[in-house]
């Protein structure tokens, strides 16, 4: 007899949605799955941090190691910064692995950085909004990586003292996101609203920019 629909018994397939998700400005416990490299058609090199929040998986796009004439990024130190937390003295060349990532749940290939799967580590994200052709680009930033059981950042663990100082520093502006060509908090709510209700938004460019510093500690 064929079957109309099998029954899928792995933990994975019957788990109960948490409803966590990043979704805003914030500093978050999260595991790093894998790293993934991406060589740009100019030359440029980004990383994607494949993560997982509270078992959801998340990834963070586009921090770059080098600009598109080969010279060092500035994010290049915020990387250095991560390794520094992660006790390596350096990575060496990307292998190839296949992940499951995506809605379809499909296998994929990616270059990764393999010294630096699952990592758990603090990672303050910042939103950020702004204008590209007329249409408003969301992105999620990394501003910082924290080491995960004490909070130590970079310099704390090389000086081997204040560990979390620098944590404590940040949480007063960790709910802070960047509005960019005009865009403002009640902008980026009414884009959000019809969105949801699959209305196309078109905002006035006013070519300025501003940051919410909202406190919430």
């Amino acid at each position: 007899m064929s079957m109309f629909f099998t029954v899928n018994r792995s933990v994975e397939a019957v788990k109960e949605a948490t409803g966590d998700y990043i979704n805003t400005s914030g500093i978050y416990d999260v595991i790093i799955k894998f790293v993934s490299v991406n060589r740009g058609v100019n030359g440029s090199i980004s990383l994607d941090f494949n993560c997982e929040y509270k078992g959801t998986p998340v990834t963070i796009y586009g921090l770059r190691l080098t600009n598109n004439d080969g010279s060092e990024n500035f994010q290049a130190k915020l990387f250095n910064k991560l390794l520094v937390i992660a006790g390596l003295d350096g990575v060496s060349e990307p292998q190839i692995e296949s992940h499951v990532v995506g809605k379809d749940k499909s296998p994929k290939e990616f270059s990764v950085i393999t010294e630096l799967s699952d990592l758990a580590v603090k990672m303050r994200i910042q939103y950020a909004y702004s204008l590209y052709e007329g249409k408003i680009i969301e992105r999620r930033e990394i501003k910082n990586f924290y080491r995960e059981g004490d909070g130590a950042v970079a310099s704390e663990i090389l000086l081997d003292s204040g560990f979390g100082t620098q944590l404590e520093k940040d949480k007063k502006y960790a709910a802070n996101i960047t509005y960019n060509d005009g865009l403002t908090a009640e902008t980026i709510a009414q884009w959000k609203a019809d969105k949801k209700a699959g209305i196309n938004t078109t905002p006035v460019n006013t070519a300025t920019s501003a940051i919410n510093n909202a406190v919430p500690f």
